[in-house]
């Protein structure tokens, strides 16, 4: 029997991939008639101020995740019912984290993300994820 994917999310930073990845998830949602979270993540932790004596406001951060949310959302249309979450700390564990706490069934994510810096340096929130995960991951290119 093949599982169905009930309450699915979909991570998206802005990369081409993640919005391959938005296109992917409403397809899944529409053919398991579920419903479809989209989620990004405000990266904020580069943010504090010296010795991490407090966050430093970042209100072209908060732009930038709008905009992310807007174009995922304007993917959608109205093709499957969505809720939109902005998220802020480090992506990987917040994907992780947010999955857990709302009972996801399936992460759809970019093969690649925006981040190329940090996938040198840290490792890819992708491979993270679908390590981590408590649910099944769906990688897409």
């Amino acid at each position: 029997m093949k599982k169905e994917y009930k309450n699915i999310m979909v991570a998206v930073d802005g990369s081409e991939q993640s919005y391959n990845a938005v296109q992917e998830a409403v397809e899944v949602t529409k053919r398991n008639g579920g419903k479809l979270q989209i989620v990004t993540v405000k990266d904020n932790k580069r943010y504090y101020g010296m010795a991490g004596a407090g966050f430093v406001e970042t209100p072209g951060l908060d732009q930038m995740a709008q905009e992310i949310l807007n174009e995922a959302s304007r993917l959608v249309g109205d093709k499957v019912e969505v809720t939109l979450q902005e998220l802020s700390g480090t992506p990987k564990y917040r994907i992780v984290s947010f999955a857990e706490e709302h009972n996801i069934d399936l992460i759809v994510i970019g093969s690649t993300g925006a981040g190329v810096i940090d996938k040198l340096m840290l490792g890819s929130t992708t491979q993270y994820v679908v390590s981590h995960a408590p649910c099944n991951v769906m990688v897409i290119k």
